[in-house]
């Protein structure tokens, strides 16, 4: 028993803090005084001042969120929402103590006043204070869109119950007065949201065919309700201005909008319309207007591109790239520095009709046969251009890929020509600069990884590079530390886990007709069915694929039943397992052929060249794939084997050892994804180790050792 007692006490405590607290902020008199203010009964802040010298917590939640907070916090916040005090007058988040809100009230007893119209009390009149506030006209792209929208906005409940619609169909200067004024009274409030923002924002703009700049959060300039900056002062300053201007305001029968002649607003370019069409949903329009965008004035589109960034809940059109402002501000200093060094990056139609066809859909072999044919026949001045239309072309998968392959070898095979042209390898640094600051994923990131391990003599190459620019300064001193830096195979201890252990022998039907019985629902079912096929070995593959087509997935939970095929086993070429004949056409080649004849089979297929004249394997041409077949995306994070698990089981059958390794790629149970990289790394060892290699291969490294370096060495150490 009395090893019992310390455990009971144990379970009490976590009990008793895992107790909601009895005392609900919506039950209690703060909530109450707080409803008083919002109907403008001044007498509740006297009431609320003694709360302000609590600590007793209430609890109160957020959506489904569960939060306890101090009486203080919920006396102050109470004060706060209902409230347009100046920073002159108090600042609430600085009350200290109730006495010192009772001397502000009673100081300033006969000044405060309510305003029914914005439901908030004051001291100084809202027309009486300094706004901060500017305009721009209004892009062409914008108003059109805006011209449609309008229409819409009007008959929504905001517009129509304030009488604003009637207002505006009478040409009243008044509306816009009372458009601030209804944006002001719907202001966020910890249990409020306005999701109408935007809609009275552009309501206003496009009456005076201007953009609005506020200044909000942080004393940021927001052009946009969506802006992380915009917040209720930057509806104040609104209000404030219109207040005191709205009568300056006419309105212009011809054109359509209210003027006020004394309003000095920005001239816009055409750099802006270009701009707003970003957002247009038609992906011509779109697209053209970013390529058009990612070849203009660095400074400008910088400057804009800022300011878009920051609206982050608005969503370009989707055909142009992810991040599309970080992008644009690379690429529009990437075809700067083209123009003022005569460099081309559009490339000619051989080439682009080549991009064209990496983006579509090929089969692998279709694929390679071009990739490698573009490392061979590429010219220098071919690069340039292939990268700009990659990075342009950021959502279309199959180019990411196939690109940061021919890249990644390209200048591996012609890095002795990149140091020794002096132009080149300026531009090579500019360019690592460039792409790496865009902050995507993908081996885009990796240039810079190049120098790693190239020794004194680039680093002389480097130091006689002469210029005035900071930033390549800077580079050209990452890239001396990397030459200094070596190379090692990074071999990893840890070779068995959850994602990859020995495959077992197993009763397949047996173990599935168990889950029949036992599974709670139709997803636990399918997840276990996966688990049960990670497990087994390749000599149980008939039998699993028999079982997996008496079986059907719901398509809603997006699971594949015949993932285990790909991933556990590198059978990398057969994209669709679901087609019968495809599944039907597998196993005839299983049966006809033994293990390492199956992967030979299917290696052939695709193209891959690994093997000599006489039918052996390759072993050199069987390193250069170790090293630079697993690709990551040019932008994107997911690692693709390729033919590269294919290749370690045939070496791990040659040679009759799996390094240390299970004696399957993955258990991926529809879960997890083994690019087996760290077999690859180990297995060039080995053939580098054991004399295997007959021919010299180059030192400098894949990407992936960028990828390497920059990602897995992280997660490893985080993880440890």
């Amino acid at each position: 028993m009395k090893k019992l007692i310390p455990f009971i006490l144990l379970l009490s405590f976590n009990f008793c803090n895992c107790q909601f607290l009895e005392e609900h902020y919506s039950q209690s008199k703060i909530y109450k005084l707080k409803q008083k203010l919002e109907s403008g009964q001044k007498n509740a802040f006297y009431e609320l001042a003694s709360y302000l010298d609590s600590h007793k917590k209430l609890a109160e939640f957020l959506g489904h969120h569960y939060l306890e907070t101090e009486e203080s916090s919920l006396a102050k916040r109470a004060i706060e929402e209902n409230s347009v005090f100046t920073n002159q007058e108090i600042i609430i988040d600085s009350i200290s103590s109730s006495k010192q809100f009772l001397d502000f009230l009673k100081k300033n007893d006969g000044k405060i006043k309510y305003s029914t119209e914005i439901q908030a009390f004051y001291i100084t009149p809202i027309a009486r204070r300094k706004e901060s506030v500017e305009f721009r006209e209004l892009p062409k792209a914008k108003f059109e869109k805006l011209s449609k929208r309008i229409p819409k906005i009007l008959q929504q409940d905001w517009a129509t119950n304030a009488g604003i619609d009637v207002l505006i169909q009478q040409n009243k200067p008044e509306s816009l007065l009372k458009i601030c004024e209804e944006f002001y009274r719907r202001r966020d409030k910890f249990n409020f949201y306005n999701p109408n923002k935007d809609d009275l924002y552009d309501v206003l703009s496009f009456l005076i065919r201007k953009d609005i700049g506020l200044i909000g959060r942080n004393n940021g300039l927001t052009w946009n309700t969506t802006d992380f900056n915009f917040d209720n002062n930057s509806i104040l300053n609104l209000l404030i201005y219109f207040s005191k201007n709205y009568k300056n305001f006419v309105w212009n029968d011809s054109e359509k909008y209210f003027i006020n002649k004394n309003l000095q607003s920005e001239k816009i370019d055409n750099i802006a319309d270009l701009f707003e069409d970003l957002y247009n949903e038609n992906d011509t329009i779109a697209l053209n207007s970013y390529i058009k965008l990612s070849q203009s004035n660095s400074k400008r589109v910088g400057e804009l591109s800022t300011e878009k960034n920051k609206n982050f809940l608005d969503g370009t059109n989707y055909v142009i790239p992810m991040f599309p402002f970080r992008f644009l501000i690379q690429l529009s200093l990437l075809t700067e520095y083209c123009h003022h060094n005569n460099i081309d990056f559009l490339g000619n139609d051989v080439l682009k009709s080549n991009i064209e066809k990496l983006s579509s859909k090929l089969t692998f072999a279709e694929r390679r046969k071009l990739e490698n044919q573009l490392i061979d026949d590429l010219k220098p001045e071919e690069i340039t251009p292939l990268e700009y239309w990659t990075l342009i072309y950021q959502k279309k998968s199959n180019l990411q890929e196939s690109v940061s392959r021919i890249l990644d070898i390209y200048f591996t095979k012609n890095w002795d020509g990149i140091l020794k042209d002096d132009q080149k390898l300026k531009f090579y640094l500019k360019k690592s600069i460039f792409f790496a600051r865009i902050g995507i994923n993908g081996n885009l990131n990796y240039y810079i990884y190049k120098f790693l391990g190239n020794g004194s003599e680039t680093i002389d190459i480097l130091s006689k590079i002469k210029t005035d620019d900071t930033e390549l300064q800077l580079q050209i001193n990452l890239a001396k530390k990397l030459c200094l830096e070596k190379f090692d195979y990074p071999i990893d201890d840890k070779k068995i886990s959850g994602g990859n252990f020995n495959s077992q022998k197993i009763n397949i039907q047996q173990e599935v007709d168990k889950l029949r019985i036992t599974a709670k629902n139709d997803d636990d079912f399918e997840y276990d069915v996966l688990k049960i096929f990670s497990k087994i070995g390749y000599s149980q593959i008939l039998e699993a694929i028999k079982v997996a087509d008496k079986i059907k997935f719901k398509k809603e939970n997006y699971r594949d039943k015949y993932s285990f095929l790909k991933r556990d086993f590198g059978f990398f070429s057969i994209d669709n397992w679901e087609a019968e004949d495809v599944r039907r056409d597998f196993l005839s080649v299983y049966h006809s052929h033994k293990e390492k004849q199956l992967y030979e089979y299917y290696l052939d297929k695709a193209g891959i060249d690994y093997k000599n004249n006489d039918k052996s394997l390759d072993y050199d041409k069987i390193y250069e794939i170790l090293k630079f077949n697993i690709v990551t995306p040019y932008t994107g994070s997911q690692e693709y084997e390729n033919e590269v698990g294919s290749i370690i089981k045939l070496l791990e059958l040659n040679h009759k050892t799996t390094l240390g390794y299970p004696d399957k790629l993955c258990n991926s149970a529809g879960i997890y994804i083994c690019p087996p990289s760290d077999r690859a790394w180990e297995w060039r060892k080995y053939l580098k180790d054991k004399k295997l290699l007959k021919q010299k291969h180059s030192d400098i490294v894949s990407f992936n050792y960028g990828y390497y370096l920059d990602k897995v060495l992280l997660y490893k150490s985080l993880n440890k």
